[in-house]
């Protein structure tokens, strides 16, 4: 017996043990797991940072401020764990290899970035403290129904800090290199986008803060027109004007001091009354305008609207206001969705999920005394939210919610004199349309049959356009409008006029680009009217319109075609092509295709385009304003 059997150990396997290649894979599987350890430190650290940031932010927006003063602590005790797994041995050795070293640079620059948001995180949560007087600093800001304009102007220390904070912040990001993972770079767009905001949110308070103190009354009583649109009846400044309220601050306290729909309480009947708009275009007279005021917001731009409404309101006999807010039911879902169900006598418990569907799609085929009933209901309703918006305890919370909606110009303000435009652009809430670009896609319905099936209406829009190396461009434009009413119910088909028809008759209407030439507009065969005139906007940009019949269930196709000229986009092949795409305020949002085949194959600039050779497309639904831009050659 040798001295290997008398062991017990067999000489195959005492020999695998003495190879270096043994002991290379057990160092090499050692080194793995370390490192995969460690990357699963780092993802922890950095899953747990994102969670209590989530929700300090979720604190600070409900008051809870030493929740949120915890989870700040928790976020920033797992941020700088994951910097610190960052550098670790394991994982920093990666950094030989170019592809991981750029990317743990980006992430080490995301995590310095992380780390300035949570600095300006922890100072807005003492600033929501002090606004709502809970660290015992100063009076509250939000009190009893009062918004104290003073203590609102207490807190720009905190203001100008969040500032510095952010734009820390912004260093780091813009730091972070170019060609990083794509998810990586999902995470920072995303925290760009986020940052983005509440710089704008920033600029736009150190706008309005000078002038908080008149805005509130307390100098003098300030007053504001709230109105509320049905988008039933679609106009292309939003839908009728059918209710609405009169809103005082006096010395910061909120009272509404009258409320009611329009055409019962306000202007029994809606009359006609001789009035002077700011703008004629295709939607009033030039001379001699009479018109209600629940048509009132005809015009696409919130900035002329706004204006309409206050002349029309006082040329039917209403109190001089400061201002007018438009609301639409997407305003008072969110409003509904911070503040808790609402319990109707009608409905039943309307809350964020149904607000939309109970208000404007249940009960269509009624008959007149049912919606005399159901009209009754929806002012208790609005009632009940201006009731809200009154209390202290929600007015914050309430504000935060419906501001939320700005982008898609679910609330749109104007002020008399058109004061602070500036500050109201900055906070998406003036309503405005696109700047002018050298194209335009702009076609908007008018309902002109007092129906409300706009609720139903479906838009789908192509914009193919050929452009050529001289910058000149041909254009086609399709819009397909569907009256997608119910097939049964509501007036018999003969009934074409009334809140129960179920036809849909519209003013189709599209602005042109400046330019165009060899224009062409048209609808598929059906019940037309016809109109040749060309009509001009208070901007000097030119309207055409052509109207049709949609019974229900069926559709308008209305064409557009023009040319533009040489140079329009450029010259010699180095085109920019830009569009403004313009937004009408339906339920169901606008579906948009826009194509373009170029003379060579280009580059996105603004927009989530696909290209394939020489054409870009892109397609999306309109939630709001927009440009689209794609570069050729050297560009312009």
């Amino acid at each position: 017996m040798t001295e290997s059997s008398s062991a017990g150990v067999p000489q195959a396997r005492r020999s695998r043990w003495r190879r270096p290649s043994t002991w290379v894979i057990l160092v090499l599987g050692a080194l793995a797991l370390w490192l995969a350890v460690s990357l699963a430190f780092t993802a922890l650290h950095a899953k747990r940072a994102n969670s209590a940031l989530q929700a300090m932010s979720a604190q600070i927006g409900a008051g809870q401020t030493q929740e949120a003063s915890a989870s700040a602590d928790i976020a920033r005790e797992n941020t700088e764990a994951a910097r610190s797994d960052i550098d670790s041995l394991p994982i920093s050795a990666l950094r030989v290899i170019p592809y991981f070293n750029t990317n743990l640079e980006g992430a080490s620059d995301f995590l310095a970035a992380a780390l300035n948001v949570l600095d300006a995180a922890e100072t807005t949560n003492q600033m929501y403290a002090q606004l709502t007087g809970a660290d015992g600093t100063q009076e509250a800001a939000f009190d009893a129904g009062r918004i104290n304009a003073s203590a609102l102007q207490g807190v720009q220390p905190q203001i100008d800090q969040v500032s510095v904070d952010l734009a820390k912040a912004n260093v780091a990001l813009h730091q972070i290199p170019p060609d990083i993972s794509p998810r990586l770079r999902e995470y920072v767009d995303e925290a760009q986008a986020r940052i983005d905001g509440i710089q704008r949110g920033l600029r736009v308070y150190s706008m309005i803060e000078p002038a908080l103190p008149e805005l509130l009354g307390e100098t003098k009583p300030a007053t504001y027109l709230v109105v509320f649109h049905n988008p039933g009846e679609l106009y292309p400044g939003g839908g009728a004007a059918l209710s609405a309220a009169v809103v005082e601050f006096n010395n910061g306290k909120m009272e509404v001091v009258d409320k009611g729909a329009v055409s019962s309480h306000f202007f029994p009947g809606n009359p006609e009354v001789p009035w002077d708009p700011a703008a004629g275009g295709p939607y009033y007279e030039t001379d001699g305008a009479t018109d209600g005021f629940a048509w009132s917001n005809l015009h696409q731009d919130y900035r002329i609207t706004g204006e309409n409404l206050l002349r029309s309101w006082e040329a039917n006999g209403g109190q001089p206001v400061d201002g007018v807010i438009s609301l639409d039911p997407i305003a008072l879902q969110a409003a509904v969705g911070t503040t808790g169900p609402i319990q109707s006598p009608l409905y039943g418990e309307i809350n964020a999920d149904n607000l939309v569907q109970k208000l404007l799609y249940e009960g269509y085929n009624e008959d007149a005394a049912a919606q005399a009933a159901r009209h009754q209901i929806n002012e208790q309703l609005i009632d009940e939210m201006l009731a809200r918006m009154q209390d202290g305890n929600s007015a914050l919370s309430i504000g935060r919610a419906i501001f939320s909606t700005a982008p898609g110009q679910h609330i749109r303000i104007y002020l008399s004199e058109n004061r602070l435009r500036k500050a109201l652009r900055e906070a998406q809430v003036d309503g405005s349309q696109p700047s002018d670009e050298p194209d335009r896609v702009a076609f908007y319905t008018q309902n002109q049959n007092a129906s409300k099936v706009d609720i139903f209406q479906e838009r789908l829009v192509i914009h193919d356009v050929r452009l050529e190396a001289d910058g000149s461009a041909q254009v086609l434009q399709t819009a397909k409008v569907t009256n997608a009413a119910p097939a049964e119910g509501g007036s018999p088909l003969s009934d074409r006029i009334g809140y129960t028809t179920r036809w849909a008759f519209h003013w189709n209407v599209v602005f042109l680009p400046e330019g165009a030439t060899d224009v062409k507009l048209a609808a598929n065969p059906g019940d037309i009217k016809e109109d040749d005139r060309v009509f001009k906007d208070v901007d000097g940009s030119e309207a055409i319109r052509v109207g049709r019949w949609i019974p229900p269930g069926e559709s308008s196709y209305i064409t557009l075609a023009y040319s533009l000229p040489p140079g329009t986009f450029g010259t010699d092949g180095n085109l920019e092509y830009r569009v403004g795409v313009e937004h009408q305020l339906l339920v169901k949002p606008v579906k948009l295709t826009v194509n373009v085949d170029g003379p060579s194959t280009p580059t996105p600039v603004t927009g989530e385009w696909t290209i394939d050779a020489d054409r870009a497309s892109t397609s999306f639904t309109i939630e709001g304003p927009t440009t689209l831009a794609l570069k050729y050659g050297g560009g312009r």
